[in-house]
């Protein structure tokens, strides 16, 4: 399928895409689904050594539906949530072509700052995992499903979990019942590149310092006997802040010793065994296309790039349907 386009002119600016990509409802799938139910996943958190709860919402079809039932497991980016706009497209598209959805806050995103006492890190893949996998067991119980059929797709940090979930299902005996493919749509598969160009745009540093500044000053405010951000105020920059937040409060050095715990590189790509399909544009202003291009090499590893798009944009064709709808299979 060929979905690379040139968009209108005044569509052909990276910041301008990107800025697109999480603006708008998207759809309000829970209107349109037979049931929407939000349920708390607990999981075992080893870098913590103990459990942790992770919230997610479903839309599921109308239960006499007799077809074969499908479950897409959605994840959003960096301060994103379950409710983020290119997250509730998805769902949309996929609710429409008969699909049930799972979309997951990550820890720490949408209403959940209350659940844990520990902070979110890009490198806790194994809570994520063993959500999916509880997800789908429940679902499997939900809609009386044996034989299930499970995608799950994933935007920008999202995108390098979903990555992750397809070479963790590769490689350890616990299985995501079904799963049959994983879709990255720009995933930052190299975070610490990714931040420092984040840093170089003033718009996106000071969007994501003031928003990840807020989450932070929450976290205190839920644990002031664990938390004192106050001091981090001075920062500058993202790259800063995460250099003092890991210093701080976690067992990482360094800023760049905590981006190592989840920078994908080409090796790991050579694990996964399940489809995985990645889309990315040429002009995203924090995510170089290189980076992704030495994934592709592996035979299990499908990579789409477009010449436009920005960083979770895709509005090639106007701003009523990105591409990245067409590029998840319905």
């Amino acid at each position: 399928m060929n979905l690379d386009s040139t968009p209108p002119f005044w569509l052909r600016n990276a910041m301008v895409q990107s800025t697109l990509g999480s603006r708008g409802k998207g759809g309000p799938v829970a209107c349109r689904a037979d049931l929407t139910l939000a349920y708390l996943f607990r999981a075992y958190c080893p870098q913590e050594g103990r459990d942790v709860r992770l919230l997610g919402t479903y839309d599921l079809q109308p239960s006499g539906d007799s077809h074969e039932r499908r479950l897409a497991i959605l994840i959003h980016g960096w301060e994103g949530s379950a409710s983020s706009a290119y997250v509730l497209r998805m769902a949309r598209e996929l609710y429409d072509h008969g699909w049930d959805v799972f979309r997951l806050n990550l820890r720490d995103h949408g209403p959940t700052h209350h659940l844990n006492e520990g902070l979110f890190n890009g490198s806790l893949i194994d809570e994520v995992y063993s959500v999916c996998i509880q997800a789908v067991q429940f679902w499997q119980q939900e809609v009386q499903q044996r034989n299930p059929r499970v995608i799950v797709a994933g935007f920008s940090m999202g995108g390098n979990f979903a990555i992750r979930i397809a070479g963790s299902h590769s490689v350890l005996k616990n299985k995501i019942p079904g799963l049959t493919h994983c879709y990255a749509i720009s995933p930052a598969v190299h975070p610490e590149k990714t931040t420092a160009l984040l840093d170089s745009h003033p718009v996106l540093s000071h969007y994501f310092l003031r928003k990840w500044f807020e989450s932070l000053k929450l976290k205190e405010k839920l644990f002031p006997d664990i938390y004192d951000f106050g001091r981090l105020s001075e920062a500058k920059s993202v790259m800063s802040l995460t250099d003092k937040v890991v210093r701080q409060y976690s067992h990482y050095q360094d800023a760049s010793h905590y981006f190592q715990s989840y920078t994908i590189e080409p090796q790991h790509a050579g694990k996964i065994n399940i489809p995985l399909s990645i889309l990315t544009a040429a002009d995203d202003p924090i995510i170089a296309p290189d980076e992704l291009r030495a994934l592709a090499m592996h035979p299990d590893v499908n990579l789409t790039v477009t010449q436009y798009g920005g960083h979770n944009g895709f509005f090639l064709n106007g701003l009523k349907r990105p591409i990245y709808l067409d590029f998840v299979e319905h």
